[in-house]
């Protein structure tokens, strides 16, 4: 069978592809609008966290709705963020400008992901269709049986007499 688009490294491409995407044109987007524009580390770990932080959605297919909403709160987060970096916490209602930008960003992002799902999960299907299926094991007819002595021959506190370190004395002259 294969793989799913919603298990492995399929899931993994889709958390980066999301967080990649939304992160760098939420910044790319802020800075059209006016905004300040962030180090790159800053960049790469604003769009790392947010692949990390959806991928408990990706367990399925991502429709058009939470696309949107994904794509809308992380608009609004990062903006949020670089005016707080930027050190401009008077600009957290954006001007004209920059939120046009932002609303384009998400329109543009939202558009490419429903398509790059859409496109990923048909590549699946594709591909389990034509790859063969891993073949289940049979049922168990009967449990298993593993012969289990009843009563065993030494009781417990030999085998643990046994078992355990002997007394040492003084070495041997």
């Amino acid at each position: 069978m294969a793989p799913a688009p919603t298990r492995g490294a399929a899931r993994v491409v889709r958390c980066g592809a999301v967080g990649v995407s939304t992160g760098l044109l939420a910044v790319l987007a802020h800075a059209a609008g006016g905004g300040h524009l962030p180090s790159p580390p800053h960049v790469l770990v604003f769009a790392l966290s947010i692949g990390c932080a959806c991928a408990p959605l990706t367990d399925r297919r991502l429709g058009f709705g939470e696309l949107l909403g994904l794509v809308g709160a992380v608009q609004v987060t990062a903006h949020v963020l670089l005016a707080v970096l930027s050190r401009h916490e008077r600009d957290l209602v954006p001007p004209p400008s920059m939120l046009l930008a932002h609303v384009l960003a998400t329109a543009v992002v939202v558009s490419a992901l429903a398509g790059f799902e859409g496109a990923l999960f048909r590549l699946a299907a594709a591909l389990a269709a034509v790859l063969p299926r891993r073949l289940a094991p049979q049922p168990a007819a009967a449990p298993l049986r593993i012969p289990i002595a009843a009563h065993p021959d030494h009781p417990l506190s030999d085998v643990l007499r046994r078992r355990a370190v002997p007394r040492r004395g003084p070495p041997r002259p």
